[in-house]
């Protein structure tokens, strides 16, 4: 039995480089920070194997219908449940931003899921975070 996607596949081939393990500070934007750390370290591409901490409030995006729509979850003190995604900051990459998603709770245990939206997620005391490096074949 075959199953026909609707969205395009890419395969890549490559290995996994440098780790980096930083801790971002209070009022550091999640996704702002990270581009920051792959420029310091000059890390084009990047998966972000997670993150733990909260956030002051959390700002994320989701689908819905044929477009994106924002949630504001409200803190402060948002935890942080999971996060993934990547980074690509090559000169040919489509925007360079970095594509993160994750779930965050609120301050009563309510659970929310989504894209990061690049300067709405401030750390609140601090943010752990995971990087590896990605080098395509």
């Amino acid at each position: 039995m075959s199953v026909a996607l609707d969205v395009p596949v890419a395969i890549e081939n490559g290995t996994l480089g440098r780790l980096v393990v930083a801790r971002l500070k209070p009022n550091q934007d999640l996704t702002e920070s990270i581009e920051a750390l792959c420029a310091e370290h000059a890390i084009a591409r990047a998966i972000v194997r997670g993150a733990v901490g909260s956030l002051i409030d959390a700002r994320l995006a989701f689908r819905s219908g044929d477009g994106w729509r924002e949630q504001l979850v409200s803190g402060p003190g948002v935890e942080i449940l999971n996060v993934f995604g990547e980074v690509d900051a090559r000169p040919d990459a489509d925007n360079g931003v970095p594509m993160l998603h994750g779930m965050v709770a609120d301050t009563e245990g309510r659970m929310f899921a989504g894209r990061f939206v690049r300067g709405g997620n401030l750390s609140f005391i601090t943010i752990e975070v995971t990087l590896q490096e990605w080098l395509p074949a």
